[in-house]
């Protein structure tokens, strides 16, 4: 009877989940419109689980629902999914709510897919998910967790740099922060870091694919290459179809960023900012020119 008693006072102490979350196994994608960030968040923390599979690889569980092998030497990712099952919520959410069955989506910069796993659970059978991402580890990775969830029927990936002409460029990838991979010009001095890995590689423009010509949403993330992707999706962009775009901005990567927002706006785009506490809020150019340089600032583009 006191064992009894003891367990009941435990079980009181601890987190109850609701029959509609965490009593069904997988967490629902409707929650990410329906139900709160904070409650959602734990709701997830709680379905979080991992499996180290040895070679610096990890099995977790992500967003409540997908499985997804991860680096254990990423400090700047792999780390937080690891620890909390998801990864920038608030970016979590608005994708929830702006992706749709049958939709074609471009992923780029997709790292270890997890946005892209995201996506290709909510394009469905009927559409299709393109991931581009260079770094031969995190491709591959992420094709693996693609598979694994059996989305590998509506989701390719693309091991290829994104710029806005054929050219040889230098892949640079800090070995404990892969998020932050980034292209120099071929000819750049090779870094003496030993934590630093390099790749020669040749970039190809975004319209030269002939199955993106109807993209529904593009997501770009590509520390640095922003403006040159989307000079190489100038294809794309002259069909004047419907388009959604979410990208990350920081003036500091170009040189001249004043002209690089004159040209999303004569592309016909409207300008709003996807932020951590208030969500899309419509903003200006003189607004996210007046941020701080090296300010990352995530812009949602629609026309």
């Amino acid at each position: 009877m006191k064992r009894l008693s003891l367990l009941a006072k435990v079980r009181s102490h601890l987190p109850q989940a609701s029959g509609d979350d965490v009593g069904q196994r997988l967490f629902h994608l409707d929650h990410l419109r329906t139900h709160g960030r904070q409650r959602n968040e734990a709701v997830i923390r709680r379905l979080c689980a991992n499996a180290y599979l040895g070679g610096g690889r990890s099995l977790c569980r992500v967003l409540g629902r997908y499985k997804m092998i991860v680096d254990t030497n990423d400090v700047g990712l792999s780390s937080h999914l690891l620890l909390d099952g998801y990864w920038e919520m608030w970016l979590t959410e608005l994708l929830a709510t702006l992706v749709r069955p049958g939709m074609t989506v471009v992923d780029v910069g997709a790292n270890l897919g997890y946005f892209s796993l995201l996506m290709a659970d909510l394009v469905g059978p009927g559409g299709q998910v393109h991931a581009f991402e260079p770094n031969a580890d995190l491709a591959r990775r992420m094709a693996q967790s693609l598979a694994i969830n059996g989305f590998d029927a509506v989701a390719t990936v693309h091991e290829q740099a994104l710029a806005d002409a054929e050219t040889d460029v230098l892949l640079v990838v800090p070995a404990d922060e892969p998020k932050n991979g980034h292209l120099l010009p071929a000819d750049h001095p090779a870094s003496a870091d030993a934590a630093t890995e390099t790749r020669l590689m040749r970039t190809r423009r975004l319209d030269s694919y002939p199955a993106l010509r109807d993209a529904d949403l593009i997501k770009i993330d590509a520390d640095t290459s922003e403006q040159a992707i989307w000079h190489g999706m100038a294809g794309i962009l002259a069909a004047g179809r419907p388009l959604t775009i979410v990208l990350e901005f920081a003036r500091a990567r170009y040189a001249d960023p004043g002209a690089f927002v004159d040209r999303i706006l004569a592309d016909g785009f409207s300008l709003a900012e996807i932020t951590l506490e208030r969500g899309v809020q419509p903003t200006t150019r003189a607004a996210i020119l007046a941020a701080p340089p090296s300010e990352d600032v995530m812009l949602l583009l629609v026309r």
